[in-house]
């Protein structure tokens, strides 16, 4: 489906005039509705979704240079176009001042120039990503939540609902990389919406996100947290994949007054910051204790030594007391660790004996012997893992995406088929198979794409056949998992 037009008119014949031009066959234009003037109109955009409106500027009442205001303020993201019967600069002036893309006189105005004109403003929307689009939305909710300024969502008629969001890099970046990286990250949050939903990622410090989901159709709040939970998931998995990082998040209740989700935000940033201070040089944080307990939970020894390492560092350098009670802290972890998995541990120190042990240790040393505890316990844990048992949702769950592989499975269809909670099913998924949802779905997929192009088959037509949403996703994957493009796999299988 193409751009979704609105006409604004108070002529009748006018709107006929646009509404019965054949190019509206072609589907690559939605013709979406009409109005007879700016009150109409404005009820009309509160309620559908629209890309363009042409509108008359010089209508009786609230004339459409008044619109034109309503729109750029309101809905920043539609284009406009604006019609007259009069060539007058005065109205030329303003409405190009609020934004409008073209100023069309009605006599010379004809259905091949509208429909080019139609083509022209697809073509720039195109080019524009989702994140540009929705930049102007970003700036003014950023302003509303964070500096008092005005709520964007005045008109909105919306169900909102809020995730806060703290990432938590792995790796130490460049001010500039880290701002790169944390940009991808909110597209990778706001791509992940549906028709009727969307999701709009402010950046509320280096290192947070607030998240506004938005419900146009769904009055239910247990379904719209079903699908907060799915796309959310499904985004954090991605972020996880791609930058390497721990992604913690808060879910808030369902708010129906903005006033209240501003509040709501407000408090729970700054509870957050007295929080952070009042750790400070303290014990293992809980954000620390979290990043840790992720990358125990995915086996990665490489991970947790990063983590290890930073919890270290940021004990003063006069700190033996602080390195001995973190030193504690983190064996008392692996020990309640290993014999959760029945893996024995042959020197835990204690007590006076955990003093000297920390105290004759240069802090290298330490963070080295700590590390490698970690590293063999984690180790274990995978090869015991490995040679685990699914149980029988797993494999019911394993079996039902090798054979729907080819579709749009997805995490809510999978858990619907097998019959269990799809929160159930990701938790547990990961738990028994060490791997995500999605890495497990793309892992199938990427085989049988394998013995597809052994075959000869053309790569787009791979990519269709085995479920990937695009030809770029699908070239994407294939390497993340092969380390090769297609070509160079095919080059060394033959």
């Amino acid at each position: 489906m193409g751009l979704s037009v609105l006409i604004v008119d108070d002529e009748k014949v006018f709107r006929n005039f646009i509404s019965q031009m054949s190019f509206w066959e072609k589907e690559n234009f939605t013709l979406s509705g009409e109005a007879k003037g700016t009150e109409e109109a404005i009820q009309f955009l509160a309620r559908k979704k629209t890309d363009v409106v042409i509108l008359d500027v010089s209508m009786p009442g609230k004339s459409g240079v008044v619109l034109s205001e309503l729109i750029a303020k309101k809905y920043p993201d539609i284009v406009m176009i604006a019609v007259s019967s009069y060539d007058d600069y005065d109205y030329v002036r303003e409405i190009l001042k609020n934004g409008a893309h073209d100023y069309i006189l009605k006599s010379r105005l004809s259905e091949e120039f509208l429909e080019r004109t139609l083509q022209n403003i697809e073509n720039r929307i195109q080019k524009t990503s989702p994140w540009e689009a929705k930049r102007e939305l970003r700036r003014r909710t950023e302003e509303w939540l964070l500096e008092g300024g005005m709520n964007p969502f005045t008109s909105d008629n919306s169900k909102k609902m809020v995730v806060l969001v703290r990432i938590e890099l792995l790796r130490r970046y460049s001010e500039s990389g880290q701002r790169a990286v944390m940009e991808g990250i909110g597209k990778i949050f706001e791509d992940n919406t549906e028709e009727r939903m969307d999701v709009v990622a402010v950046c509320a410090a280096p290192d947070r996100y607030i998240l506004i989901y938005r419900f146009y159709d769904e009055v239910s709040e247990a379904k719209m947290r079903e699908k907060l939970e799915n796309y959310h998931l499904l985004a954090v998995d991605s972020i996880r994949r791609i930058y390497n990082v721990s992604v913690f998040w808060r879910t808030c209740p369902p708010f129906f007054s903005d006033n209240a989700l501003r509040s709501f935000v407000e408090h729970n940033l700054k509870q957050e910051e007295k929080t952070e201070q009042k750790r400070a040089f303290m014990a293992m944080t809980i954000q620390q204790q979290n990043l840790l307990l992720s990358a125990i939970g995915r086996r990665d020894g490489e991970a947790a030594e990063v983590i290890i390492r930073d919890i270290y560092s940021k004990i003063p350098l006069q700190g033996e007391a602080f390195c001995v009670i973190v030193t504690k802290e983190l064996l008392d972890l692996l020990e309640r660790i290993s014999m959760e998995y029945q893996i024995t541990l042959e020197f835990i120190p204690r007590d006076f004996q955990l003093y000297e042990y920390a105290k004759e240790k240069s802090r290298e040393t330490l963070v080295a012997n700590i590390s490698g505890l970690y590293r063999n316990v984690l180790r274990e844990m995978k090869e015991k893992s490995e040679e685990k048992k699914f149980s029988v949702s797993i494999m019911e769950a394993i079996r039902y995406m090798e054979s729907a592989y080819d579709v749009s499975v997805s995490l809510s269809s999978v858990a619907a088929h097998i019959g269990v909670n799809s929160s159930y099913l990701s938790r547990i998924f990961h738990e028994e198979t060490g791997v995500t949802f999605t890495e497990y779905l793309n892992r199938i997929r990427v085989e049988e794409s394998k013995k597809l192009l052994e075959k000869g088959r053309p790569l787009k037509e791979i990519a269709s056949l085995c479920g990937f949403k695009s030809y770029g996703y699908f070239l994407k994957i294939f390497k993340d998992y092969t380390k090769q493009t297609p070509k160079e796999y095919l080059g060394c299988a033959k």
